[in-house]
């Protein structure tokens, strides 16, 4: 009765092994791979966080590639491991474009405080009494004309002004 016992039971074992012996690695596989997904995701979220506020590509990390979708807009796909336990990572970015992101100046010829193109203020808002009108009515008392309150991009327009405060 005991041989029968013990090789019944060694043949249960025999083919219950492999499933448990499985099941025993399953954590450390499931470990290596969320570590690569980790390292892919960091390098890739890194790459995309630094590369928005530039206007070309900075260097591409190792194990990156970098793919145009279109127009100042790419994809960077990070991979990290082999095989079965290679982990990618694809993150979407756009990089700033010089033609947008610049402020084109012109003039403001008739001194209302207003840019005659634009039509943008000139002045911070608190210089403002809230609607455009002539030189006059516009701007409000303590505020002059290339003064403090004026935008750093516009203080060229009254350099030679003799309106403006130094």
């Amino acid at each position: 009765m005991n041989l029968i016992t013990l090789t019944v039971s060694g043949a249960i074992m025999g083919t219950l092994l492999p499933g448990v012996m499985l099941m025993s690695i399953a954590p450390y596989v499931a470990s290596i791979r969320a570590n690569n997904f980790a390292e892919a995701e960091t390098s890739a979220v890194t790459y995309s966080t630094l590369a928005q506020d530039k206007y070309t590509l900075p260097e591409i990390p190792d194990n990156c590639e970098v793919e145009l979708i279109e127009d100042r807009t790419y994809n960077i796909t990070c991979a990290v491991g082999q095989e079965k336990y290679r982990e990618e990572v694809t993150r979407a970015f756009s990089l700033l474009d010089e033609v947008a992101n610049s402020l084109t100046v012109t003039s403001d010829d008739d001194l209302d405080g207003f840019d005659d193109v634009t039509g943008m203020p000139t002045h911070y808002f608190q210089c403002y009494s809230g609607w455009k009108g002539s030189s006059e009515d516009t701007l409000k008392n303590n505020c002059e004309l290339g003064g403090p309150y004026v935008i750093p991009a516009y203080q060229h327009l009254y350099s030679n002004n003799e309106e403006v405060s130094e």
